[in-house]
Parts: C-alpha cells; sequence; structure tokens
C-alpha cells in the first residue's frame, strides 16, 4: 500500500510565514482489508505499515478480537502492550538520536552505535521476563543520554491538546473517512502524542506556558521513555495504553497510545470477514489543515527564506508524521 505523503506549503512575505497549508495523500486501508478473512487482519495490516507496525498490529488484533466477542486473555493483552511499548522506546530513541540535527554521534559519543544493540535487545525481548531483565540496563544507559536543544519557536496560537479517551468515549463519535482524513474533536482541532499525554507534568507544563512547545515535545518524550523503560518490569501498567470495546453486531473499536499519538482502528465485520475498516492515523491530528502545524507556523518571524524552510522542517520534525514530509516556500 502506498505509505502517503506531507506536502507542507510555507507562504512567506519577506518577513514572517504569513500563512501555510497541508496537502496530504493519505493511505486508506479499507479497500484492501475489504472481504479479508478476519483472523488475518492483523498480520496483513502489519504489512501495510513502514512505521509503528507494532501497534497497527496491535489495534487490529484488539478491534477483531472485540468485534468476534473472543477477549483475550490477560497474557495475550500484557505481550500484546508489551509489543507497542518496546516499539514506542525505540521510535522515541530513533527521534532524539537520529532524526533531530545537531544530535548524533556528536553529542552522544557512540551511543548511535549502541543504540543499534538496544534496538536488537528490545525487538527480541518479547515476553515480561525478558523485558523485565533489560529494564534496569536500559534505564541506567538512558540517564546520561544527551537530548537535542533546538532553536525555539514561540508560538502564541496553539490548538488544544487532545485528551485520552476510552475506546466507549471515542466509539460516541462519528467516526467517518472524512473524521478518518481530517479528525477534530468537538468540530475542533486538536494535538496528539507525549506531549498530550504528559502535558501534566510540571517540566512540561512550564514551557507550554512559556509558549515553547518544541522544548516542551522533547521534554515530554522524556519523560515518556523513563516511564515505559520502567513499566517493562511491570507490565500491567502498560495495558492502559492499548484497549478495545464492541459497539455494535460485528462492530468494535481499537484505541492505542504510540510513540505518534493516538491510534483508532474501527472494524465492521460481515459473519468473519471484514466489511468495512477505518484508521484513525495521528499524523491526521497534528497536520490538520487548521491543526498544530498550521496553527504554530502561521506568524512566526522569517528574515529569510533558509530561515523560514528551517523553522518549517523543525516543527514538522517535532510533530513527527507517520509518511514522507515535504517543506515548501511560496511567495506572498
Amino acid at each position: 500500500m502506498e505509505q502517503g505523503s506531507l506536502d507542507l506549503v510555507l507562504v512567506w512575505d519577506g518577513q514572517q510565514v504569513a500563512r501555510a497549508r497541508v496537502l496530504s495523500r493519505q493511505p486508506t486501508a479499507d479497500r484492501l482489508l475489504r472481504g479479508l478473512p478476519a483472523v488475518r487482519t492483523a498480520e496483513v495490516v502489519k504489512r501495510l505499515f513502514s512505521l509503528c507496525r507494532a501497534a497497527q498490529g496491535a489495534a487490529a488484533r484488539l478491534a477483531v478480537q472485540a468485534a468476534r466477542c473472543r477477549p483475550m486473555t490477560s497474557r495475550e493483552q500484557i505481550e500484546l502492550a508489551l509489543a507497542v511499548a518496546r516499539e514506542t522506546i525505540v521510535e522515541h530513541l530513533t527521534h532524539v538520536l537520529i532524526a533531530w540535527p545537531g544530535t548524533g554521534a556528536a553529542a552522544n559519543g557512540g551511543r548511535i552505535a549502541e543504540f543499534a544493540l538496544w534496538r536488537q535487545r528490545l525487538q527480541t525481548a518479547d515476553d515480561p521476563v525478558a523485558a523485565a531483565e533489560i529494564a534496569p540496563d536500559l534505564e541506567c544507559w538512558l540517564a546520561d543520554l544527551a537530548w537535542p536543544t533546538p532553536p525555539e519557536l514561540h508560538s502564541a496560537d496553539a490548538v488544544a491538546l487532545l485528551p485520552r479517551l476510552s475506546p466507549a468515549e471515542w466509539a460516541a463519535h462519528a467516526l467517518s473517512n472524512d473524521f478518518a482524513r481530517w479528525p477534530t474533536l468537538a468540530g475542533v482541532p486538536a494535538e496528539t502524542g507525549a506531549l498530550a499525554r504528559q502535558a501534566g507534568e510540571p517540566e512540561v507544563a512550564a514551557r507550554l506556558a512559556a509558549g515553547q512547545r518544541i522544548a516542551a515535545r522533547l521534554i515530554a518524550r522524556r519523560l515518556e521513555l523513563q516511564r515505559l523503560v520502567r513499566a517493562l518490569a511491570e507490565p500491567e501498567s502498560l495495558l492502559e495504553r492499548c484497549a478495545a470495546t464492541r459497539i455494535g453486531e460485528g462492530c468494535a473499536l481499537a484505541c492505542v497510545e504510540t510513540a505518534r499519538g493516538t491510534l483508532l482502528h474501527r472494524v465492521q465485520l460481515d459473519g468473519e470477514r471484514v466489511a468495512r475498516y477505518l484508521i484513525v492515523a495521528p499524523t491526521a491530528w497534528n497536520f490538520h489543515p487548521q491543526g498544530a502545524f498550521v496553527r504554530e507556523i502561521s506568524g512566526l518571524p522569517a528574515a529569510s527564506e533558509a530561515l523560514a524552510r528551517q523553522a518549517g522542517e523543525r516543527l514538522a520534525l517535532a510533530l513527527d508524521p507517520c509518511v514522507a514530509c515535504t517543506v515548501r516556500l511560496e511567495d506572498a
């Protein structure tokens, strides 16, 4: 399946980014999954996505199991939640060590090579005992990891942060193809991700109050990373990040908290085959046409095209899209 893409257009007037717009090509799983045997859904969904495969597979499995009225055992739920947590840890570390410019080898010495080894260890720690064994060493390794210090964008205009809702609460919303493309909560765009989940932490709240949202996002990732590593030894605490509910005959909705934010899967079965399938990805929230990216970049002072483009690229990186992303400028 085509993975989709984002084209972020900044309109620069010589002094500031006057406005911005988002051109999005988003993948749709419905036509590929429709008619598929329900028992194969999770397996196929994991093949469709290059990022967050564990989370996508978990959401599909949870949704289909709930729709079929076949709840998982507690052990199955824990192993599923652990898989998502391990993937999220890897995604957060990749974001900090690889994606952010100026971090990399210069700031962290040999940490990038060590990270490759940790990624392998995390991928193979696929049961509670193995995960608990590596947690103390990984927590120690994280203790003196260097974090990026990006140039700050002071934003006076920002969207609300998406609250944590249960699958039953999400089911009360009319989830449709239009919603999946440009989701809103009560008609208003919102931001999802580590920032939304960690916004109540004092260190994060202080940056939010100062309008320093990029710094707040990075701090939120650090806090969440630390907590997820500790939770490897207490996997029951991860269960709240992966849940599903049956919302009708052969219909269910799953909610999984991924590295990039809230992921929703809604499935409608016809017997033992998929009749309809809807996925609402975190990127659809954060790159909504009136969402976090557009609101924060619009009106930002920029004395040159290069500075405007750099600001757009850094903000997009902080919001971490799950599809290919380009930033380009247009004259006002």
